[in-house]
C-alpha cells in the first residue's frame, strides 16, 4: 500500500522548510523513495500537532547478508528533519522514537543512520546508538588499462530494458567477515531511478560500476559510488583499473571513492572530511536482543548505498 500523498506532502513541505533543496522536493519523489523500494516500503516516524508535522525520520530498508548466510534487514535512516521553530520542545527525540515503533512493526532489525555532526552526539550519548568507524574518503589512483568494458548513460528506456538483469543475473554475494549490503538487478533498478541524478554504468567482465559526477571549487570530479561484482571472484579487484575506466568516461583523472568494499584493493590518498559530502556520521540502533548491535560490521559500503548521491 502506498503511503498517503496528503502525507507526503506534508512531509515534502518540512523537508522544503528545513533544507531548502532546490528545485523544492515534490510528494511523488517521496514516493518513489518510501514506496517503491523492492526490499520494502520505508517507516516512518512522524510528529504533528495541530495537523501540522513538526518531525520526520525514515527508515527505508536495506538488506545486509553475513558471511554465515544471516540477514539482518536495517532501514537506512533518512530525511531527518524538525521544523526549526520546534526545536528544543523534545520533537526531535519524539520523531526518532516513533520510528522505532514503525520499524520494529515493519519487522526490520534496527536502524542504519548516516547523521551530521549536530545529532549523531545526542543519538549516541542520549539515545544509546553506537557510532559506527568512520569510512575513508578518497582520491584514487588510477592506472592504465586495456580491458574490455562499456559505458552506459542511465536512462528510462535502459531501467526499463533487461539488460540489468543480463548483466548482473544474481544477487551480488557476501565478503569474508561482517555483512555486506548486496544488490540484486531489480534493487539497482529502482535505486538509479532516483531523480536530480545522472548516473553512469561501467560494465566490465568482472564487475558493474556506478558512477557520476561533481564540481567542486570549478574541478570536474568523478565519483566511483559503487562496486558490484558480477560472479564470486578469486582475489580481489585492483581499483586502479576501475578507477581509469570511470575516469575515461568522465575525462577527468581526479576519482574520489567514499566507503569499504571488500571486493576491491583501492589505493588512494586520503581527503579530509571537509571534503566529504554532509553528513557522513555512521550509527547504528538495534530494536531487539536478536540483533547484537555492538557486534554488527559492515564489510562494504559505499555511496550508493545511501542517498548521498
Amino acid at each position: 500500500m502506498s503511503s498517503d500523498m496528503t502525507d507526503l506532502a506534508a512531509t515534502a513541505d518540512l523537508l522544503n522548510d528545513v533544507f531548502a533543496p532546490d528545485p523544492p522536493l515534490q510528494p511523488d519523489e517521496l514516493s518513489w523513495y518510501y514506496d517503491e523500494n523492492p526490499e520494502g516500503r520505508a517507516a516512518v516516524g512522524r510528529v504533528l500537532d495541530d495537523g501540522q508535522q513538526l518531525g520526520n525520520y525514515a527508515l527505508v530498508p536495506l538488506r545486509f547478508d553475513g558471511v554465515d548466510g544471516s540477514i539482518v534487514r536495517l532501514g537506512l535512516g533518512v530525511d531527518l528533519a524538525v521544523r526549526p521553530d520546534s526545536r528544543g520542545t523534545g520533537a526531535f527525540r519524539r520523531t526518532v522514537e516513533d520510528s522505532y515503533a514503525e520499524g520494529r512493526s515493519a519487522g526490520l532489525d534496527g536502524i542504519l543512520g548516516i547523521a551530521n555532526l549536530e545529532s549523531a552526539p545526542r543519538m549516541v550519548e542520549a539515545m544509546g546508538w553506537r557510532r559506527l568507524d568512520p569510512l575513508p574518503l578518497r582520491l584514487l589512483f588510477a592506472t592504465p588499462w586495456s580491458g574490455c568494458h562499456e559505458h552506459h548513460t542511465v536512462t528510462g528506456d535502459l531501467l526499463a530494458g533487461g539488460r540489468l538483469e543480463e548483466w548482473l543475473p544474481n544477487r551480488s554475494l557476501p565478503g569474508a567477515f561482517g555483512h555486506t549490503a548486496t544488490w540484486s538487478a531489480e534493487q539497482l533498478r529502482w535505486r538509479l531511478g532516483r531523480r536530480r541524478a545522472q548516473y553512469v554504468l561501467h560494465v566490465l567482465d568482472d564487475a558493474i560500476l556506478v558512477s557520476t559526477r561533481t564540481r567542486m571549487a570549478g574541478v570536474r570530479l568523478a565519483v566511483l559510488l559503487k562496486v558490484i561484482p558480477r560472479r564470486p571472484l578469486d582475489t580481489p579487484l585492483r581499483g586502479g583499473p576501475l578507477a581509469a575506466a570511470v575516469g575515461e568516461h568522465h575525462r577527468t583523472p581526479f576519482v574520489v571513492h567514499w566507503g569499504n568494499n571488500h571486493d576491491v584493493r583501492f589505493r588512494g590518498m586520503s581527503l579530509p572530511r571537509r571534503f566529504m559530502p554532509s553528513p557522513l556520521e555512521i550509527v547504528l540502533f538495534g530494536f531487539h536482543d536478536g540483533f547484537d548491535a555492538s557486534a554488527f560490521e559492515l564489510s562494504c559500503f559505499e555511496f550508493l548505498d545511501f542517498d548521498a548521491f
